[in-house]
């Protein structure tokens, strides 16, 4: 790759010019370099801030005066990415007052407190309060399914797991069934989704009234496990997962500002724990100093390549390290153009020869990815991945070939199970071939956030 090919000219020009600082940057450069193995969603936000597509924003965020402890960015972040905008609205009134850090927290608390308050009192004087509590058992009862798909049961426990399934669905059946009036009956929207939701509920409990029907306790658990496992379709957790959402939709319809309300709730007392956290922390917020400068310049690859433009004395590496900070500010320019990030991430990966990954935030709550590599062995493949609401995942994958498709499904069951070791439920699971033509288009039309991939041959 460019990069690796760059620090490998440093080096020979270090070693015959005997130059520490030549050699220092050659060094800085195979630190960017990555193993793939070492990706994570910290060392990924580390990758992309250091990227150059953000060194003017990583300087101007450095002279600003404060440093902020990791709880307090956090918390930041937090607020920055609420979903309700009612909420939103409220903090940033903060902005308008010129307040010290303990006064802004304590005021802080004092809107969150009360935006709680005034959620739950909407909630208790709502009709549809315990079925807004029965979406989260829906997502509850999938996690407990995933989690103990894998061990050994005994058939008495598998029978009392039924008995409660079977309860909390015949009682939530007849609460669905009470929803609808004549008012929500005339929205389409409504009437359509519940008519699905009600077919659903009683395909469940046609599922669960089959299993207990079986009287042998080797038979139950085997038939169980057959109901439960994941990288089949229609799955008892994918028929849980889609009840789940049915019924959100449906609540939103016939109660907006509850559904609203629960929102609200669970945010106002997520950034109150966060709070109380960043809370801890406030006499750790530092004055910054000219290191933090420093620190910025040293970790970020298009300063990095600035300064090899300047100090090397090898045409040749200062020609590449110049192509690379071009290519660089075209990724800045892109990314101005369409309010986003497009980058570079030097990762390395043997067995790939290639790849991009993209990223882009939908409506509301929604945020998407696409994950596109071309594998040496099994050939391209094509993810698309969908999170929505905090907690559904959708995953939609396109193989090259058949035996790629056959190899993803005979593990899909460990890939749901360590999805939900996360807290997140996999909602929808698809996996089809294409054609490397088709596979390619799937990508170009996605957009966003582009991460490209080195290649380790």
């Amino acid at each position: 790759s460019e990069l690796s090919d760059l620090a490998k000219s440093l080096e020979a020009e270090a070693t015959q010019n005997e130059s520490p600082e030549i050699k220092s940057l050659a060094l800085k450069l195979k630190e960017f370099l990555k193993p793939i193995a070492d990706l994570k969603a910290g060392s990924l936000n580390d990758q992309i801030k250091n990227s150059g597509v953000m060194l003017e924003a990583n300087l101007k965020d450095a002279l600003s005066p404060e440093k902020l402890p990791s709880s307090v960015q956090k918390l930041l972040s937090d607020i920055k990415n609420l979903s309700s905008g009612n909420l939103l609205n409220q903090i940033l009134t903060l902005n308008d007052e010129k307040l010290d850090n303990q006064n802004s927290f304590s005021k802080l608390a004092s809107i969150l407190e009360k935006a709680s308050n005034d959620a739950k009192n909407i909630l208790d004087n709502s009709s549809i309060k315990t079925l807004l509590k029965d979406v989260d058992k829906l997502d509850s009862v999938v996690k407990f399914l995933d989690k103990n798909f894998s061990k050994d049961q005994n058939g008495e426990l598998v029978k009392n797991q039924i008995g409660k399934m079977q309860n909390f669905i015949s009682n939530l059946s007849e609460k669905v069934a009470s929803l609808a009036n004549e008012k929500l009956n005339q929205n389409f929207g409504f009437s359509q989704n519940h008519k699905e939701l009600k077919t659903i509920l009683d395909s469940i409990k046609n599922d669960l009234k089959t299993l207990n029907n079986i009287g042998d306790e080797a038979g139950l658990v085997k038939a169980f496990n057959e109901m439960s496992d994941v990288s089949k379709d229609g799955s008892l957790q994918d028929k849980l997962q889609s009840a789940a959402r049915r019924l959100a939709h449906s609540l939103s319809l016939a109660d907006a500002k509850a559904s609203l309300a629960k929102n609200e709730l669970s945010e106002s007392k997520a950034l109150l724990k966060q709070l109380n956290l960043a809370t801890n922390d406030i006499n750790n917020i530092t004055t910054k100093n000219s290191s933090e400068i420093s620190k910025v310049l040293s970790q970020d690859i298009k300063s990095t390549l600035l300064n090899i433009s300047e100090k090397s004395q090898n045409p040749q590496s200062v020609n590449a390290a110049n192509k690379m900070i071009s290519q660089i500010e075209m990724h800045q320019m892109i990314s101005s153009l369409q309010g986003g990030i497009q980058t570079y991430m030097p990762y390395i990966w043997d067995g790939v020869e290639g790849g991009n990954i993209a990223f882009k935030q939908g409506k509301k709550d929604k945020f998407y990815a696409q994950i596109d590599l071309n594998f040496k062995k099994f050939g391209q493949i094509n993810v698309m991945v969908g999170l929505i609401d905090k907690r559904y995942i959708d995953l939609s994958v396109a193989t090259q070939t058949n035996e790629f498709k056959e190899l993803i499904l005979s593990n899909s069951s460990e890939l749901k199970q360590a999805i939900s070791k996360l807290g997140l439920i996999v909602s929808n699971f698809n996996i089809k071939t294409l054609s490397k033509v088709k596979l390619n288009d799937r990508f170009k039309k996605f957009g966003g956030l582009d991460v490209g991939f080195d290649k380790k041959i």
